[in-house]
C-alpha cells in the first residue's frame, strides 16, 4: 500500500506553506468538519479535498484473492472489536484556515488506512501476503516519524502529523496483534527512542497501554477466557485511576466483570454490545434481587438475615473487583443493594420477621442430580468430532492422515481426556493433508463440549504433539488466541468427508 498523502506532506506537493491558507479553502472547508466513517466515503472525500493539490488512485495496487491457486486456502480472520482501539495523544485544536485543512486530511488518512487494511487482510484471505501487506507500511510509517523528526524546522503541521503517525502505528500493532508477532514492529519504547530521539512520558504510555487492554479485554470476553479475563480486570482498573472520566473503559471493565458473575450463576454470556447496556444489566440485577432475597428472608431473626447476607456478599465479590459505580456494572449493584440491606437488619438485631416461603412445596421436592459425563461419554465425542481426518481430502482425493497418525492423534486425544494431562508424545503428528487449523479447530469443537472454559492444557497438548504447531512456528498465546476460529468451510468440508 501507497501512502502517497503523508510522502507529499513531508517530501512533495502538500509541504505546509508557512501557513498559508489553501487557495481553494472557501470551495472545500464544508467537507472539513467531520471524517466519513466507511472507507469509500472517506477517499471520495480526501479526492475532493485534495483534487486541486494531489490526485491520489487509493485503487491502484488493490490486493488480489490468491486462495483460488492453493489446496488448502486458510487465513486469520481479524474480529473487529466493539470499541476499536484509540491511543488518545495530545494535540492541539487547529488554529487557522491551513492548520485545519492538513487536520482534517492527515487525520482522515489515518482512518483510511486502518479500514484498508483490514479489506486487504480480508480480500487477501492469506496471512503471509496480509503479513508482509501490514509490514510494508508500518516500514512507511517509521520511516516518516525519523523523516520529520530530522526536519530542521519545526512546524505545528508536522507536530500533528507526527502524533498521528505514531497513534497510527500502534493502532495497527493492536488492531492486527493476531498477524503480527513481537519481532514484526518496533516496540512502543524503542519507537520513541529510536525514530524520535527520546522517551515516551508516562502519558503517551499510558495511552497506549490503556488501548492495549481495552483491545485484549474485548478479544478475551469473545473467547470467554476467563484466565485472561481475571488477569485484565486489575489492569483496566489501573488504566481507570489515570482516566476516571473514560466510558470506553468503563463499559470494559463491567462486560467483564458481568461475564464473570454469569459464569458465576450459570448464565450464558449475550454479545458484547448487549452485556453492556444499562437495560440488559438492569433485568439480570432485578432478577438476582428476587432469589437472594429468598435466600436471606428464610431466616426469622434479624442478626440471621445479616450473616446470610454476608455469605452471599463473600460469594460475589472478588479481591479487586466489583468497585466500579456504574448502572450496568450487576455485581455491584446487587452488592450494594445487599448491603444496604444488611446494615438495615443490623439497626435492630434481634427484630422478628415473619418468614413467608411462597410454594414451599416445590422447594421440599428432591432435585435432579446432574451427574458428571461419563467417560465412555467423553470419548464418543472425541471419536464422533476426529472422524474425518480419517477419511480422503475430497480436493485430491488423497487420505487426510496416514492411519497410523490417525490412529495416534487418537490416542493421544484419549489420553488427554482421560488422564487431564498431555500423553508422553512418542512422535509427533506431521503435516497432513490439511491445513493446520483444521486440526486446531476441531480439537476446539471436541473441548467445547467437554468443558465451561478454556482448559490450558489443551492449548500446551496441540504445541507439543503436532509439528506444525510447535514452538518454532506458533507461539503458544497465538493457539490460544485462535482456539475457536473455524477454518473457512469447515462444516461443509467436514460434511462432504462424512456424508
Amino acid at each position: 500500500m501507497e501512502l502517497k498523502i503523508y510522502d507529499s506532506i513531508i517530501h512533495g506537493s502538500l509541504q505546509p506553506q508557512s501557513g498559508q491558507t489553501p487557495t481553494d479553502y472557501p470551495e472545500i472547508s464544508h467537507l472539513l468538519g467531520n471524517i466519513p466513517p466507511m472507507l469509500p466515503e472517506i477517499e471520495s472525500r480526501l479526492n475532493q479535498v485534495l483534487s486541486k493539490k494531489l490526485q491520489v488512485k487509493f485503487n491502484a495496487g488493490t490486493p488480489v484473492n490468491i486462495t483460488r491457486f492453493l489446496n488448502n486456502p486458510d487465513y486469520t480472520r481479524i474480529e473487529t472489536d466493539y470499541f476499536t482501539p484509540e491511543i488518545s495523544l495530545p494535540v492541539l485544536t487547529p488554529q487557522t484556515p491551513s492548520q485545519r485543512f492538513y487536520h482534517f486530511v492527515i487525520a482522515a488518512e489515518a482512518l483510511r488506512i486502518k479500514l484498508r487494511l483490514l479489506q486487504s487482510v480480508e480480500v487477501l484471505k492469506d496471512d503471509i501476503c496480509a503479513k508482509q501487506e501490514i509490514i510494508d507500511v508500518l516500514e512507511l510509517l517509521a520511516r516518516y516519524a525519523k523523516n520529520i523528526q530530522e526536519h530542521p524546522q519545526h512546524n505545528p503541521i508536522f507536530d500533528f502529523l507526527l502524533t498521528q503517525i505514531v497513534k497510527l502505528y500502534f493502532e495497527i500493532t493492536i488492531i492486527f496483534d493476531v498477524l503480527l508477532s513481537e519481532k514484526d514492529y518496533i516496540s512502543f519504547p524503542d519507537f520513541h527512542a529510536l525514530r524520535l530521539n527520546r522517551q515516551a512520558d508516562e502519558g503517551e504510555t499510558s495511552a497506549y497501554q490503556k488501548a492495549k487492554h481495552i483491545h485484549q479485554a474485548q478479544q478475551a470476553y469473545n473467547n470467554f477466557d476467563i484466565v485472561a479475563i481475571l488477569l485484565l480486570i486489575p489492569q483496566l482498573y489501573s488504566n481507570l485511576e489515570r482516566t476516571p472520566t473514560d466510558n470506553t473503559l468503563a463499559a470494559v471493565i463491567c462486560a467483564l466483570e458481568n461475564a464473570v458473575f454469569l459464569q458465576h450463576i450459570q448464565q450464558a454470556t449475550p454479545p458484547f454490545e448487549q452485556i453492556i447496556s444499562v437495560e440488559f444489566a438492569a433485568l439480570i440485577i432485578k432478577e438476582q434481587k428476587n432469589i437472594l432475597r429468598q435466600r436471606y428472608e428464610r431466616e426469622e431473626v434479624a442478626i440471621d438475615r445479616a450473616n446470610v447476607i454476608d455469605e452471599i456478599i463473600t460469594d460475589i465479590s472478588g479481591k479487586d473487583t466489583c468497585k466500579i459505580k456504574d448502572k450496568r456494572a450487576v455485581a455491584y449493584n446487587l452488592l450494594a443493594f445487599l448491603n444496604a440491606q444488611k446494615e438495615n437488619y443490623l439497626k435492630e438485631p434481634s427484630a422478628l420477621f415473619k418468614v413467608v416461603i411462597e410454594k414451599q412445596t416445590t422447594d421440599l421436592k428432591p432435585q435432579p442430580t446432574i451427574k458428571p459425563m461419563q467417560i465412555k461419554t467423553k470419548l464418543a465425542i472425541a471419536h464422533k468430532h476426529l472422524a474425518f481426518l480419517n477419511g480422503v481430502n475430497p480436493s485430491n482425493n488423497q487420505r487426510i492422515m496416514h492411519e497410523s497418525d490417525y490412529v495416534l492423534l487418537v490416542g493421544y486425544v484419549e489420553h488427554l481426556i482421560q488422564s487431564g494431562a498431555i500423553p508422553t508424545i512418542t512422535r509427533k503428528i506431521p503435516k497432513c493433508n490439511i491445513g493446520k487449523t483444521w486440526f486446531r479447530y476441531t480439537l476446539y469443537l471436541i473441548h467445547q463440549e467437554l468443558y465451561s472454559s478454556i482448559q490450558n492444557v489443551w492449548i500446551e497438548f496441540i504445541q507439543a504433539a503436532f509439528d506444525e504447531f510447535s514452538l518454532k512456528e506458533v507461539e503458544l498465546s497465538t493457539i490460544k488466541t485462535k482456539f475457536s476460529q473455524p477454518p473457512s468451510g469447515y462444516t461443509q468440508f467436514v460434511n462432504k468427508i462424512i456424508g
